[in-house]
């Protein structure tokens, strides 16, 4: 597999190390190195929108902002860029807290050949891509249920209304039919036929209503099976026109 070509941030104070460091990673491995020197010149870089890192190497024994103080500040501004820490001889309960805030490794700065750290910066970015992945799983995951429950919770009122709604509508329709007439011949001519022609459209608009809401529970019901096919919803779209321009 060839090597794959990362951008990291080399942070140290220590100017000779991390020249040699970010020399070698850079022309026997092909990875772009940025370097600061102190946590501060780190959180810049970080704060910088138009900066990006795939890995983050830094020191922990650094002046002003040492290498735990910029894993803390990364952790409480949510940057999820992974990082090892270079740690030195005796610095094993420095390694611990520096896991516990989120860094993936560490390396002893004693121990440092250039195959380990290319060994353990491939490693590290494999497990973050991993890492990121399944988070992006488990949203998609969270945002399904939380979209079933949401449709759910549709179809319950849907199902409540609906039968409610037809019958009221039912109802305007045929007290229509059945006391329409039968007031307007209580009535003189010219406001006879006034009558009939508002209450022909008092049920042309219930007719429509009643269609429309059929129609949208149709579509409803298409959408909750997954299966809302585009001649489908065209074939709901002419039966509400057709059913409308007849009335």
């Amino acid at each position: 597999m060839d090597q794959q070509t990362l951008d990291i941030l080399l942070v140290d104070d220590d100017e000779f190390f991390a020249d040699i460091v970010a020399g070698q990673l850079q022309d026997e491995l092909q990875h772009r190195v940025t370097i600061a020197r102190g946590g501060r010149q780190a959180k810049e870089l970080l704060e910088n929108s138009s900066s990006h890192f795939d890995i983050i190497l830094t020191d922990y024994y650094m002046p002003e902002m040492n290498g735990i103080d910029l894993l803390q500040w990364m952790y409480d501004n949510h940057i999820e860029t992974p990082v090892v820490m270079l740690t030195a001889v005796g610095s094993d309960i420095v390694a611990v807290d520096a896991m516990k805030l989120g860094a993936y490794d560490y390396v002893r700065k004693e121990q440092l050949d250039l195959q380990h750290l290319g060994v353990v910066i491939n490693a590290t970015n494999e497990r973050h891509r991993f890492r990121v992945a399944q988070s992006f799983e488990e949203e998609r995951a969270r945002e399904i249920k939380l979209n079933t429950l949401a449709t759910d919770k549709v179809r319950d009122v849907l199902n409540a209304i609906t039968p409610t709604l037809n019958s009221a509508l039912a109802n305007i329709n045929g007290d229509i039919e059945t006391q329409g007439e039968e007031l307007c011949t209580q009535l003189p001519s010219p406001q006879r036929e006034q009558l009939r022609e508002l209450l022909k459209q008092i049920q042309h608009e219930a007719v429509t209503l009643e269609t429309s809401v059929r129609g949208l529970l149709g579509l409803y019901r298409m959408l909750y099976a997954h299966h809302a096919e585009a001649r489908e919803l065209d074939r709901l779209k002419r039966e509400i026109e057709e059913k409308v321009a007849s009335v």
